[in-house]
Protein backbone atom coordinates (compact mmCIF):
# COMPACT_ATOMS: atom_id res chain seq x y z
CA UNK A 1 0.00 0.00 0.00
CA UNK A 2 2.80 2.38 0.91
CA UNK A 3 4.53 1.67 -2.41
CA UNK A 4 1.31 2.45 -4.25
CA UNK A 5 0.97 5.84 -2.58
CA UNK A 6 4.60 6.76 -3.26
CA UNK A 7 4.33 5.72 -6.90
CA UNK A 8 1.24 7.84 -7.38
CA UNK A 9 2.65 10.86 -5.56
CA UNK A 10 5.88 11.08 -7.59
CA UNK A 11 4.36 12.69 -10.75
CA UNK A 12 2.41 15.10 -8.55
CA UNK A 13 5.63 16.29 -6.89
CA UNK A 14 7.26 16.82 -10.29
CA UNK A 15 4.37 18.93 -11.57
CA UNK A 16 4.21 21.00 -8.41
CA UNK A 17 7.97 21.55 -8.56
CA UNK A 18 7.81 22.87 -12.12
CA UNK A 19 4.83 25.15 -11.46
CA UNK A 20 5.99 28.82 -11.84
CA UNK A 21 6.59 30.62 -8.55
CA UNK A 22 6.54 34.42 -8.27
CA UNK A 23 9.82 36.17 -7.49
CA UNK A 24 10.60 36.84 -3.83
CA UNK A 25 13.00 39.07 -1.95
CA UNK A 26 15.92 36.65 -2.13
CA UNK A 27 16.22 37.24 -5.89
CA UNK A 28 15.97 41.03 -5.77
CA UNK A 29 19.61 41.58 -6.72
CA UNK A 30 22.45 43.33 -4.90
CA UNK A 31 22.99 47.12 -5.05
CA UNK A 32 26.36 48.59 -5.93
CA UNK A 33 28.66 49.34 -2.98
CA UNK A 34 29.13 52.94 -1.74
CA UNK A 35 31.36 55.26 -3.81
CA UNK A 36 34.07 57.44 -2.30
CA UNK A 37 36.89 59.70 -3.47
CA UNK A 38 39.49 61.87 -1.75
CA UNK A 39 42.22 64.23 -2.97
CA UNK A 40 44.76 66.19 -0.93
CA UNK A 41 47.47 68.54 -2.15
CA UNK A 42 49.49 68.29 1.08
CA UNK A 43 48.99 66.36 4.30
CA UNK A 44 50.90 66.30 7.61
CA UNK A 45 49.72 63.43 9.77
CA UNK A 46 45.95 63.61 10.34
CA UNK A 47 46.10 67.12 11.75
CA UNK A 48 47.08 69.53 8.99
CA UNK A 49 46.05 69.48 5.33
CA UNK A 50 46.12 71.89 2.42
CA UNK A 51 43.54 71.72 -0.35
CA UNK A 52 41.58 68.61 0.65
CA UNK A 53 38.41 67.38 -1.10
CA UNK A 54 36.18 64.44 -0.17
CA UNK A 55 33.08 62.99 -1.86
CA UNK A 56 30.83 60.05 -0.88
CA UNK A 57 27.62 58.59 -2.30
CA UNK A 58 25.52 55.51 -1.53
CA UNK A 59 21.91 54.30 -1.75
CA UNK A 60 20.55 56.78 0.75
CA UNK A 61 22.95 59.74 0.97
CA UNK A 62 25.47 61.94 -0.80
CA UNK A 63 28.05 64.04 1.03
CA UNK A 64 30.85 66.38 -0.01
CA UNK A 65 33.41 68.42 1.90
CA UNK A 66 36.19 70.77 0.81
CA UNK A 67 38.78 72.75 2.72
CA UNK A 68 41.78 74.80 1.60
CA UNK A 69 43.48 74.95 4.99
CA UNK A 70 42.43 72.45 7.65
CA UNK A 71 43.70 71.91 11.19
CA UNK A 72 42.32 69.07 13.26
CA UNK A 73 39.75 68.32 10.56
CA UNK A 74 38.26 71.83 10.59
CA UNK A 75 38.78 74.64 8.06
CA UNK A 76 40.82 77.66 9.13
CA UNK A 77 39.36 80.22 9.31
CA UNK A 78 36.03 78.56 10.05
CA UNK A 79 32.70 79.81 8.76
CA UNK A 80 31.07 82.23 11.17
CA UNK A 81 27.34 82.43 12.02
CA UNK A 82 27.24 85.89 10.44
CA UNK A 83 28.32 84.43 7.11
CA UNK A 84 31.95 85.47 7.22
CA UNK A 85 34.51 84.05 4.81
CA UNK A 86 35.76 80.53 5.40
CA UNK A 87 38.35 78.28 3.79
CA UNK A 88 36.03 75.26 3.61
CA UNK A 89 32.59 73.76 4.05
CA UNK A 90 30.31 70.76 3.49
CA UNK A 91 27.13 69.81 1.63
CA UNK A 92 24.76 66.84 2.04
CA UNK A 93 21.68 65.54 0.28
CA UNK A 94 20.87 68.26 -2.23
CA UNK A 95 22.52 71.62 -2.79
CA UNK A 96 25.77 73.52 -3.25
CA UNK A 97 28.02 75.33 -0.81
CA UNK A 98 31.03 77.38 -1.89
CA UNK A 99 33.24 80.26 -0.89
CA UNK A 100 36.67 81.91 -0.93
CA UNK A 101 38.70 84.13 1.34
CA UNK A 102 39.16 86.63 -1.51
CA UNK A 103 37.21 86.78 -4.77
CA UNK A 104 37.35 89.70 -7.22
CA UNK A 105 34.47 88.45 -9.39
CA UNK A 106 32.68 91.24 -11.29
CA UNK A 107 35.30 93.75 -10.18
CA UNK A 108 37.94 93.44 -12.89
CA UNK A 109 38.63 91.66 -16.21
CA UNK A 110 40.91 89.29 -14.31
CA UNK A 111 39.28 87.17 -11.63
CA UNK A 112 41.51 86.37 -8.67
CA UNK A 113 40.45 83.91 -5.97
CA UNK A 114 42.32 83.08 -2.80
CA UNK A 115 41.38 79.78 -1.16
CA UNK A 116 38.33 79.00 -3.33
CA UNK A 117 36.36 75.84 -2.53
CA UNK A 118 33.08 74.19 -3.51
CA UNK A 119 31.00 71.24 -2.23
CA UNK A 120 27.98 69.91 -4.13
CA UNK A 121 25.55 67.02 -3.57
CA UNK A 122 22.55 65.77 -5.58
CA UNK A 123 20.03 62.94 -5.39
CA UNK A 124 17.74 63.96 -2.55
CA UNK A 125 15.06 65.28 -4.94
CA UNK A 126 15.41 62.49 -7.52
CA UNK A 127 15.30 59.45 -5.25
CA UNK A 128 13.11 57.55 -7.74
CA UNK A 129 16.01 57.46 -10.18
CA UNK A 130 18.24 55.86 -7.50
CA UNK A 131 21.15 58.09 -8.51
CA UNK A 132 23.20 60.16 -6.09
CA UNK A 133 26.29 62.24 -6.81
CA UNK A 134 28.67 64.43 -4.85
CA UNK A 135 31.66 66.56 -5.81
CA UNK A 136 34.19 68.76 -4.03
CA UNK A 137 37.06 70.99 -5.11
CA UNK A 138 39.60 73.27 -3.48
CA UNK A 139 42.65 75.32 -4.49
CA UNK A 140 45.14 77.59 -2.78
CA UNK A 141 44.62 80.25 -5.45
CA UNK A 142 43.26 80.72 -8.98
CA UNK A 143 43.72 83.47 -11.54
CA UNK A 144 41.45 83.53 -14.56
CA UNK A 145 41.01 85.62 -17.66
CA UNK A 146 37.68 84.33 -18.98
CA UNK A 147 37.94 82.51 -22.33
CA UNK A 148 41.70 83.08 -22.48
CA UNK A 149 43.72 81.69 -19.58
CA UNK A 150 43.45 80.12 -16.14
CA UNK A 151 46.05 79.28 -13.50
CA UNK A 152 45.23 77.10 -10.48
CA UNK A 153 47.69 76.28 -7.68
CA UNK A 154 47.60 73.35 -5.22
CA UNK A 155 44.32 71.92 -6.45
CA UNK A 156 42.19 68.96 -5.40
CA UNK A 157 39.01 67.54 -6.94
CA UNK A 158 36.87 64.58 -5.85
CA UNK A 159 33.73 63.12 -7.43
CA UNK A 160 31.49 60.20 -6.38
CA UNK A 161 28.46 58.74 -8.13
CA UNK A 162 26.16 55.90 -7.07
CA UNK A 163 23.37 54.05 -8.86
CA UNK A 164 21.83 50.68 -8.10
CA UNK A 165 24.07 48.99 -10.66
CA UNK A 166 27.32 51.00 -10.56
CA UNK A 167 29.34 53.19 -8.18
CA UNK A 168 32.39 55.25 -9.14
CA UNK A 169 34.80 57.51 -7.33
CA UNK A 170 37.48 59.59 -9.05
CA UNK A 171 39.89 62.26 -7.85
CA UNK A 172 42.77 64.47 -9.01
CA UNK A 173 45.37 66.75 -7.41
CA UNK A 174 47.99 69.04 -8.99
CA UNK A 175 50.68 71.42 -7.88
CA UNK A 176 49.76 73.66 -10.82
CA UNK A 177 47.24 73.49 -13.64
CA UNK A 178 47.79 76.17 -16.29
CA UNK A 179 45.66 76.64 -19.41
CA UNK A 180 46.50 79.31 -22.01
CA UNK A 181 44.51 79.14 -25.20
CA UNK A 182 44.81 75.58 -26.53
CA UNK A 183 47.82 74.74 -24.37
CA UNK A 184 47.57 73.01 -20.99
CA UNK A 185 50.47 72.52 -18.60
CA UNK A 186 50.17 70.35 -15.46
CA UNK A 187 52.80 70.01 -12.74
CA UNK A 188 53.01 67.16 -10.18
CA UNK A 189 49.84 65.30 -11.07
CA UNK A 190 48.06 62.50 -9.21
CA UNK A 191 44.75 60.86 -10.08
CA UNK A 192 42.47 57.85 -9.57
CA UNK A 193 40.00 57.37 -12.41
CA UNK A 194 36.45 56.00 -12.37
CA UNK A 195 37.78 52.43 -12.64
CA UNK A 196 39.80 52.92 -9.42
CA UNK A 197 43.10 52.93 -11.31
CA UNK A 198 45.80 55.29 -10.05
CA UNK A 199 48.31 57.31 -12.07
CA UNK A 200 50.98 59.91 -11.29
CA UNK A 201 53.57 61.92 -13.24
CA UNK A 202 55.74 64.99 -12.84
CA UNK A 203 54.75 67.06 -15.89
CA UNK A 204 51.89 66.96 -18.35
CA UNK A 205 51.86 68.97 -21.58
CA UNK A 206 48.68 68.78 -23.67
CA UNK A 207 48.08 65.22 -22.48
CA UNK A 208 51.68 64.06 -22.91
CA UNK A 209 53.06 62.60 -19.66
CA UNK A 210 56.66 63.35 -18.71
CA UNK A 211 58.39 61.89 -15.67
CA UNK A 212 56.29 58.80 -14.93
CA UNK A 213 57.38 56.04 -12.55
CA UNK A 214 58.10 53.79 -15.51
CA UNK A 215 60.44 56.43 -16.91
CA UNK A 216 62.23 57.25 -13.63
CA UNK A 217 62.42 53.73 -12.17
CA UNK A 218 64.16 53.34 -8.79
CA UNK A 219 65.00 57.04 -8.58
CA UNK A 220 61.63 57.43 -6.86
CA UNK A 221 62.54 55.43 -3.76
CA UNK A 222 64.80 56.32 -0.82
CA UNK A 223 64.99 54.46 2.48
CA UNK A 224 67.35 55.67 5.20
CA UNK A 225 66.92 53.24 8.06
CA UNK A 226 65.74 54.94 11.24
CA UNK A 227 65.58 58.36 9.60
CA UNK A 228 63.05 58.47 6.78
CA UNK A 229 61.54 56.46 3.95
CA UNK A 230 60.68 58.48 0.87
CA UNK A 231 58.59 57.26 -2.04
CA UNK A 232 57.34 59.10 -5.07
CA UNK A 233 55.05 58.52 -8.02
CA UNK A 234 53.31 55.54 -6.42
CA UNK A 235 50.07 53.96 -7.62
CA UNK A 236 48.41 50.97 -5.97
CA UNK A 237 45.05 49.26 -6.18
CA UNK A 238 43.10 46.04 -6.30
CA UNK A 239 39.71 44.40 -5.80
CA UNK A 240 38.38 42.90 -2.59
CA UNK A 241 34.83 41.65 -1.92
CA UNK A 242 33.66 43.14 -5.20
CA UNK A 243 35.00 46.65 -4.43
CA UNK A 244 37.81 48.07 -6.56
CA UNK A 245 40.02 50.63 -4.83
CA UNK A 246 42.98 52.67 -6.01
CA UNK A 247 45.47 55.13 -4.56
CA UNK A 248 48.09 57.39 -6.11
CA UNK A 249 50.67 59.72 -4.61
CA UNK A 250 53.35 61.99 -5.99
CA UNK A 251 55.36 62.09 -2.75
CA UNK A 252 55.16 60.20 0.53
CA UNK A 253 57.42 60.41 3.60
CA UNK A 254 57.54 58.09 6.59
CA UNK A 255 59.70 59.37 9.47
CA UNK A 256 59.88 59.51 13.27
CA UNK A 257 58.95 63.19 13.21
CA UNK A 258 55.75 64.26 14.96
CA UNK A 259 54.08 65.05 11.64
CA UNK A 260 54.06 61.52 10.25
CA UNK A 261 53.17 60.43 7.68
CA UNK A 262 53.52 63.30 5.24
CA UNK A 263 52.26 63.22 1.65
CA UNK A 264 51.89 65.49 -1.33
CA UNK A 265 49.30 65.28 -4.08
CA UNK A 266 47.61 62.09 -2.90
CA UNK A 267 44.38 60.71 -4.36
CA UNK A 268 42.12 57.71 -3.68
CA UNK A 269 38.87 56.29 -5.01
CA UNK A 270 36.59 53.24 -5.03
CA UNK A 271 34.32 51.65 -7.62
CA UNK A 272 31.99 48.66 -7.72
CA UNK A 273 29.06 47.01 -9.49
CA UNK A 274 25.70 45.68 -8.35
CA UNK A 275 23.84 42.60 -9.59
CA UNK A 276 20.41 42.78 -11.26
CA UNK A 277 17.36 40.94 -9.98
CA UNK A 278 16.14 37.84 -11.81
CA UNK A 279 13.29 39.83 -13.36
CA UNK A 280 15.73 42.46 -14.67
CA UNK A 281 17.95 39.76 -16.12
CA UNK A 282 15.03 38.13 -17.91
CA UNK A 283 13.82 41.49 -19.23
CA UNK A 284 17.30 42.28 -20.55
CA UNK A 285 17.40 38.93 -22.35
CA UNK A 286 14.18 39.59 -24.28
CA UNK A 287 15.00 40.67 -27.87
CA UNK A 288 14.23 44.28 -28.67
CA UNK A 289 11.99 43.19 -31.55
CA UNK A 290 9.80 41.31 -29.07
CA UNK A 291 9.26 44.32 -26.84
CA UNK A 292 6.27 45.85 -28.75
CA UNK A 293 4.58 42.43 -28.94
CA UNK A 294 5.11 41.82 -25.26
CA UNK A 295 3.82 45.27 -24.40
CA UNK A 296 0.69 44.74 -26.51
CA UNK A 297 -0.02 41.37 -24.92
CA UNK A 298 0.55 42.58 -21.37
CA UNK A 299 -2.65 43.00 -19.31
CA UNK A 300 -3.63 46.43 -18.14
CA UNK A 301 -2.30 47.32 -14.68
CA UNK A 302 -4.71 46.95 -11.81
CA UNK A 303 -4.92 48.51 -8.39
CA UNK A 304 -4.36 45.18 -6.67
CA UNK A 305 -1.35 44.54 -4.48
CA UNK A 306 1.69 43.04 -6.23
CA UNK A 307 1.81 39.29 -6.35
CA UNK A 308 4.49 37.91 -4.05
CA UNK A 309 3.57 34.23 -3.61
CA UNK A 310 2.72 31.14 -5.62
CA UNK A 311 -0.45 30.58 -7.68
CA UNK A 312 -2.38 28.38 -5.25
CA UNK A 313 -5.00 27.33 -7.81
CA UNK A 314 -2.35 26.29 -10.30
CA UNK A 315 -0.48 24.30 -7.68
CA UNK A 316 -3.62 22.48 -6.59
CA UNK A 317 -4.63 21.63 -10.16
CA UNK A 318 -1.15 20.40 -11.02
CA UNK A 319 -1.05 18.26 -7.90
CA UNK A 320 -4.44 16.68 -8.59
CA UNK A 321 -3.56 15.88 -12.19
CA UNK A 322 -0.26 14.36 -11.12
CA UNK A 323 -1.95 12.27 -8.42
CA UNK A 324 -4.50 10.83 -10.86
CA UNK A 325 -1.77 10.12 -13.37
CA UNK A 326 0.16 8.26 -10.69
CA UNK A 327 -2.77 6.02 -9.82
CA UNK A 328 -3.37 5.28 -13.51
CA UNK A 329 0.25 4.31 -13.99
CA UNK A 330 0.06 2.06 -10.93
CA UNK A 331 -3.08 0.27 -12.16
CA UNK A 332 -1.77 -0.22 -15.69
CA UNK A 333 1.55 -1.43 -14.43
CA UNK A 334 0.14 -4.01 -11.95
CA UNK A 335 0.85 -7.63 -13.07
CA UNK A 336 -2.26 -9.66 -13.98
CA UNK A 337 -2.86 -13.26 -12.73
CA UNK A 338 -2.78 -15.97 -15.35
CA UNK A 339 -6.04 -17.88 -16.10
CA UNK A 340 -5.74 -21.59 -16.95
CA UNK A 341 -8.25 -23.00 -19.40
CA UNK A 342 -9.79 -26.45 -18.67
CA UNK A 343 -8.24 -29.37 -20.60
Amino acid sequence: MRRTILTAAAPACLLVGFTPIAATADVAGTPAPPASATATAAQLSDQVSISKSEAKADESSSDASASVISVGGKPVPAETPSGGSSSGGTESGEGENKGALIDTVDKSPVRVQVAPWKARATGQKNSKESKRTSSASAALATVEVPDHAKISLLTSDANAEHTSMQSTGKSTSDAADISIGDMRFVLLHSEVNSSAKGDTYLVGLNGQKIGTREQLGELCALDVSGVAAVSCLTATGGTSNGIASGEAEVLGIQSPLPFNPASAFATAGTAGSGTPSILQSVAAAVPITEAPRAAAAAPAPSAQLPRTGAAVGGLAASGLIGLLAGFAMRLLGRPRSKVQLPA
